[in-house]
């Protein structure tokens, strides 16, 4: 199964429709996209963002995201980063996936944070205990993203049922879900 995306993004900004992809509301189209690394974030990974954007990428697509505070670190720093240059901040889309155990998470080549390792370790339901974490983490996300102005999106990596909820219920808290201010909307 293909990975589905999840918008945020303004109609102007949104890419086109591709096979497996589910978009929310009128489609955009990326010319050119890079990788955003959020999970390893270093003080300088939003100004390689910048570089990438010079060269004419139109939206970094992240590695899945499992820790939200270095996913926001870098966020942060882009929009901001962004703002003094007097530049639009490209579309960030942010990956989602629903991990089947802990041991799974050492195969993905992204930080996860200790405490989400041990959760998944010494859980009797590992995905049901990542599947909280990910919409937890959309949650958090989607108001974090709407309180910058940075226009973002979710790709649901995966082909399991709880992938396929995790899609449902991200699109759900997209369109009726958390304002800027984390108030329902």
């Amino acid at each position: 199964m293909n990975p589905t995306i999840e918008t945020g993004i303004t109609p102007s900004q949104r890419p086109a429709p591709a096979d497996g992809l589910i978009l929310d509301g009128p489609a955009w189209r990326p010319d050119l996209s890079a990788v955003a690394v959020t999970g390893r974030y270093t003080r300088h990974e939003h100004l390689r963002m910048l570089e990438e954007q010079d060269r004419g990428v139109t939206v970094f697509v992240s590695p899945v995201v499992y820790d939200v505070e270095a996913t926001k670190s870098l966020l942060s720093d882009y929009v901001y980063a962004c703002r003094a240059r007097l530049v639009t901040p490209r579309p960030v889309i942010l990956t989602l996936s629903v991990c089947d155990s802990a041991a799974t998470l050492d195969t993905l080549g992204v930080d996860v944070p200790r405490w989400l390792t041990n959760a998944l370790r010494h859980s009797p339901d590992p995905p049901a205990e990542s599947y909280r974490h990910c919409l937890a983490t959309a949650l958090e996300l989607i108001v974090f993203c709407r309180r910058l102005g940075l226009p973002f999106g979710f790709r649901i990596e995966g082909a399991s049922g709880a992938d396929v909820t995790l899609a449902a219920d991200v699109r759900r808290l997209l369109t009726s879900g958390p304002d800027r201010s984390g108030r329902p909307a």
